[in-house]
């Protein structure tokens, strides 16, 4: 059992697939599409059998569905609500006037460094919502799988975090307690292979150690070997290698 309440469902949304977990079983949900609403009509009619039924559902969401943002440092405090519009105007900066329908959550540091954001499209997070909500769910919490899975990280990390899920991977550079530098790409089956390439080259946009420590968290893709790579130090965080899609983030 997971640190999650016993209590509570927990959904995982990913490409192609929704898996719905609880102590009183499992069900996984598929389809060809690939979009993060094209699951909503596969969620709503498996949510209509009251084995699922309660009041805290936890929603935990692929990266494919979500993209983060590092803000420039605003070098001062800021309120919650200015924190959101720097976190949203560094969106508009990369993805233009589509940011604008975005839904944002906001990672605060301290003012020397930058904020982290994290956002999901607000139309898809809002159909969410009123279909839990349908179904009978008041205590609702949306989280990109990043938030989640970090609380597996160790507690004072240093390094670089390569967070891999089928088909994406996202990486976070942090140091003395701050995220100072991330990145997220699609990837392909051979994306351990590339990893030492891939540190290398960000290494050197961040401000981190020469020879990092760089943990591998690796959710629903198998097994997982420490590339064969003297540029950093490696270590793969414990994962079940049978478990694999939707199901592995929901149980992470």
């Amino acid at each position: 059992m997971s640190r999650w309440s016993a209590e509570t469902l927990r959904i995982a949304l990913a490409p192609g697939e929704a898996a719905l977990l609880h102590p009183r079983g499992t069900r996984v949900l598929t389809t060809h599409e690939r979009s993060a609403t094209s699951l909503l009509p596969l969620l709503d009619e498996a949510l209509a059998d009251p084995a699922w039924h309660g009041r805290r559902v936890e929603v935990v969401l692929s990266q494919h569905f979500v993209r983060h943002v590092l803000t420039p440092a605003p070098g001062k405090a800021l309120r919650r609500n200015e924190e959101a519009a720097l976190v949203a105007a560094s969106l508009r900066e990369i993805y233009g006037d589509e940011a604008a329908h975005w839904r944002v959550q906001v990672h605060s540091q301290p003012p020397q460094y930058g904020l982290l954001g994290a956002t999901v499209d607000e139309s898809f997070a809002q159909q969410l919502d009123a279909l839990l909500a349908r179904h009978g769910f008041r205590d609702v919490a949306i989280r990109p799988l990043a938030s989640v899975a970090a609380h597996h990280l160790p507690k004072r990390f240093q390094g670089w975090w390569v967070l891999a899920e089928p088909g994406w991977l996202s990486l976070f550079g942090g140091a003395n307690g701050v995220w100072q530098h991330l990145a997220g790409q699609p990837v392909d089956a051979d994306w351990a292979a590339a990893l030492p390439e891939l540190i290398e080259r960000e290494t050197a946009w961040a401000p981190l150690p020469a020879m990092p420590t760089v943990w591998i968290q690796a959710l629903g893709v198998g097994s997982v070997s420490t590339p064969d790579s003297v540029n950093a130090r490696w270590q793969v965080l414990p994962h079940d290698s049978q478990v694999r899609g939707a199901l592995a983030l929901a149980g992470i």
